[in-house]
């Protein structure tokens, strides 16, 4: 009798004790670990990436896609060490790789795959321009457009467009490159204009015939009607060229 109470105290305590250990090592493990979400993941690498890519925050698009499950860590101080992947562009996939340390200890690696959309300020086209034609105001506008490839050797003011000639023809909705343009010349080959020159108060001015293409600034070749003889001058503007002296 005595001998079966005994066995049964021993069962007892033996529950006792296991269910004890059970609840140390749960105690234990939920002090000393710590989850990083999905969600922690993403928008670190986000973080990243706005810090690292040369693009003004404010005209990216970062679109992050990372679907593993949270992590448990030991607890200690975090750093995800993000690595970006061969694309020196800096848009459109960027594949990253992020290093998982605690405590400067490395615990794992994670792959993270991240799309970067940039906007940027384009000049586009409102209706078609044929080649050779001066583009106008009326012509073209300023547009800010979603674009996940670099756009290069674009104009960005309307300054740099208007006023400029097509070097083919453009369709309605183009957006516009450098290629695309020329300079028109301020004064054309055969244009009349008036010769100016100026020393001191005196300002002595005389017909002359321009020779060759310039621009305002430039120095072209032009023919004095008076006196027949090819001179020098500076374009002012497309009526006047000046003599300097």
């Amino acid at each position: 009798m005595i001998k079966k109470y005994k066995n049964k105290w021993f069962a007892v305590l033996l529950v006792m004790g296991i269910f004890l250990i059970a609840s140390s090592i749960a105690w234990a493990k939920t002090e000393n670990t710590r989850t990083v979400t999905s969600q922690e993941i993403r928008e670190s690498a986000e973080n990243y990436l706005i810090n690292s890519l040369d693009w003004d925050p404010e005209s990216m698009d970062i679109s992050i896609k990372y679907e593993a499950r949270d992590l448990e860590l030991p607890e200690g101080k975090l750093l995800l060490d993000f690595v970006k992947i061969n694309n020196p562009r800096g848009v459109g996939r960027i594949p990253l790789t992020a290093l998982v340390k605690v405590d400067g200890k490395f615990i794992k690696r994670l792959r993270v795959n991240a799309k970067v959309a940039v906007y940027q300020d384009v000049v586009k086209t409102v209706s078609s321009i044929q080649r050779g034609n001066v583009i106008s105001v009326s012509d073209v506008v300023m547009e800010r457009t979603r674009t996940e490839r670099v756009l290069k050797d674009i104009p960005t003011t309307l300054d740099k467009v208007i006023g400029q000639a097509a070097t083919r023809n453009l369709q309605n909705g183009k957006i516009v490159k450098f290629r695309d343009l020329k300079k028109v010349p301020t004064v054309k080959r055969g244009s009349r204009v008036i010769i100016l020159a100026r020393k001191g108060s005196v300002k002595i001015t005389a017909p002359g015939t321009v020779r060759e293409d310039g621009f305002k600034n430039s120095i072209v070749q032009v023919v004095n009607l008076e006196t027949k003889k090819m001179i020098y001058a500076e374009v002012i503007n497309g009526n006047t060229v000046e003599v300097r002296f």
